[in-house]
């Protein structure tokens, strides 16, 4: 998890950047990438974040994700043993469950 918060720190939680894609993969997990965005509309930086053993969430087609507000950047925490991902700034699971996307899971890992 702190390799994470570095990126979220240093990227600002994402604020007006781009959530590029959510993936389900074989297993039932689900790969998030995120991109930071140029200048001239070129990728500066990906971030692909695993959600394995996920618990609940609610996802959109991924055609429709470039429409969200990304204004507020991202949520990522960890309660209970578990991680909650959601567009939008919150600091609690309440949060997580009430955005328009979100992720809750047991286990989550940065892909290199």
């Amino acid at each position: 998890m702190e390799e994470i918060n570095n990126i979220l720190e240093k990227y600002d939680n994402f604020k007006y950047e781009q959530l590029r894609s959510v993936d389900q993969l074989e297993d039932g997990s689900k790969v998030v990438t995120l991109a930071v965005v140029d200048e001239d509309g070129e990728d500066e930086f990906i971030a692909k974040i695993e959600f394995t053993n996920i618990n609940n969430s609610k996802l959109i087609v991924n055609r429709a994700l470039e429409y969200l507000d990304m204004s507020s950047g991202i949520t990522l925490i960890e309660e209970h043993g578990l991680y909650g991902f959601a567009i939008g700034s919150g600091t609690s699971m309440s949060h997580v469950q009430n955005a328009p996307v979100f992720i809750i899971s047991s286990d989550i890992k940065i892909i290199k």
